[in-house]
């Protein structure tokens, strides 16, 4: 009995250290809430009137010929612009070559048989990082192609890529969503919207217990020790590195077409050591 009141004490104490930026919470907050990610699409694009006409976290991709990728959001508007948005701690984990493999399979999600190019949906990666990955000091970075040739004239592929600089902070509606997502506290952030989702889930009981089980199925996948040392350096880094349902599924398809275990741990942003416990525990070593 002891041991229970341990860990729901290190999950209360993990939940109000959570913010927009750890993974787990991001996907708590954002799940089935077209409002709140109209509202950073809104501010990242600064188009004040899209709509948000569907979404999924987590939206697990699969790809019979290759790796496959688990998008922390996939969501599309009402022009038809398909989004992956991503949240990323680790600079390791925010490399273009990344990005381009989750444009690519936001790409193949889309490619239907007979279908025209002409009705291929536009597309664009997010990657809302902790840190300034390219450190100039820009609240946003876009990457598009370009032709060389013709003084890198835009190539009209409808494909972009945007990186958010999550330490930037001003006076602005960018400046506070990037606030709000480094925030502890609800009642410290600017956007109600944002404010109510974390408040649920950090002081209501419903939506604390709901968390806790999230927490717990995390343990149960044997990230106790990650959890730990999120208490010992900050618990919602620990909590963030655990390996989620959909995750793990990954992990697994991974393992039984033998793959690299540090590919492996690089495509799903798991500890490596993780992997081969994975790998062990199931009878997919190698």
């Amino acid at each position: 009995m002891e041991k229970v009141v341990v860990h729901r004490e290190d999950f209360l104490e993990a939940i109000r250290r959570l913010r927009l930026l750890d993974d787990t919470f991001f996907h708590s907050c954002f799940e089935g809430r077209a409002d709140c990610m109209e509202l950073l699409l809104r501010v990242v694009l600064k188009k004040p009137f899209l709509i948000v006409t569907e979404m999924h976290t987590q939206q697990d991709v699969p790809n019979l010929y290759g790796r496959e990728v688990c998008f922390d959001v996939f969501a599309r508007d009402d022009d038809g612009t398909e989004y992956n948005i991503e949240v990323q701690r680790s600079d390791e984990g925010a490399v273009p070559k990344r990005a381009r493999f989750h444009a690519s399979m936001l790409d193949t999600m889309s490619v239907e048989k007979g279908k025209m190019w002409k009705d291929f949906p536009p597309t664009t990666v997010i990657f809302i990082t902790e840190n300034d990955v390219y450190g100039y000091g820009e609240p946003l970075y876009h990457a598009e192609r370009t032709v060389r040739e013709l003084a890198h004239k835009r190539f009209e592929d409808e494909s972009e890529i945007i990186y958010v600089n999550a330490t930037f902070q001003d006076d602005s509606e960018l400046g506070w969503l990037l606030h709000d997502f480094n925030c502890t506290n609800p009642e410290d952030m600017h956007y109600k919207v944002l404010a109510d989702r974390a408040k649920f889930f950090k002081s209501n009981e419903h939506g604390v217990s709901t968390m806790c089980k999230i927490m717990e199925e995390i343990e149960k996948n044997g990230v106790t020790k990650g959890i730990a040392q999120g208490i010992a350096q900050g618990i919602a880094q620990g909590i963030a590195q655990g390996v989620a349902e959909t995750t793990l599924k990954i992990i697994k398809r991974q393992l039984k077409r033998k793959e690299d275990y540090a590919q492996i741990a690089e495509d799903t942003d798991t500890p490596i050591d993780e992997v081969i416990r994975i790998a062990k525990e199931n009878g997919l070593a190698y």
